[in-house]
Formats: C-alpha cells, sequence, structure tokens
C-alpha cells in the first residue's frame, strides 16, 4: 500500500494542477486560483506544469507498484515515492504558479529523474 499512498498524494497535486489551469483559462467559479497572473505566458506554463506531471508519474508509479509486489524493501520505496513526489511539487510550483524559479524547476527535475532511475535499476535487480 506503499504505493497506494504516494498515488493518493500526487493525485492530490494533479487536481491542484488542474484546477490551476482551469482557472487561467476563465472558469468563473475558480477565479481565486488564477492569482499571480503573469499573462499568456501563465496560461502556457500551467498547461505544461500539468503535462509535464502526466508525462513522469504514472512511468513512476506502475514501477513503483511492480517494486511492491515483488516485495522491495519499503525504505527503498518511500525513498522513490518521496523524491518523486517533491520533485513534482517543486516543478509544478515553478511553471504553475510562478514566473520564473530556475531553482525549483532544477530541483524539481533532479529529484525526478531521480526517483526514476532509483525505481527502475532496483526493478532491474529484482529481476535478474
Amino acid at each position: 500500500m506503499i504505493t497506494a499512498f504516494y498515488a493518493a498524494l500526487l493525485g492530490l497535486f494533479f487536481t491542484v494542477l488542474t484546477l490551476r489551469v482551469l482557472a487561467l483559462r476563465g472558469v468563473t467559479p475558480l477565479k481565486w486560483l488564477a492569482f499571480n497572473n503573469f499573462g499568456a505566458q501563465a496560461l502556457e506554463r500551467s498547461v505544461r506544469a500539468h503535462g509535464n506531471f502526466i508525462e513522469y508519474v504514472p512511468m513512476v508509479l506502475l514501477m513503483m507498484y511492480f517494486a511492491e509486489v515483488a516485495e522491495l524493501s519499503a525504505l527503498r520505496l518511500h525513498i522513490t515515492g518521496t523524491m518523486l513526489l517533491l520533485g513534482r511539487v517543486m516543478h509544478g510550483i515553478c511553471f504553475g504558479f510562478l514566473e520564473f524559479n530556475m531553482p525549483l524547476r532544477f530541483g524539481g527535475m533532479v529529484l525526478t529523474l531521480l526517483a526514476l532511475i532509483n525505481i527502475s535499476v532496483s526493478l532491474l535487480v529484482v529481476a535478474l
């Protein structure tokens, strides 16, 4: 159930990213989420934050599930899940809510890629 825990948290953050895109597209009940609106670029960046999230998260969660079924250590799964969660939140905040913040963007991608590499290598070791 470790993977389910991280999937739930990531699902909630994905909902926030989705609502932000809808707010910037002008959905009236969500106008309160359109804060820090820096023009057309805000919508473009929010859409990319949303898209980038969906490009990485499902693959890592799927691999975490395989690893959990293969009884990989809980610590390894929590490390992977924490890196993925922090990485996606950092990147999502940078792209979805801020005009520019290179440390958040870079740190978010590094953590996401480390999570992907960590779980990939772990699965490879288990499979061999």
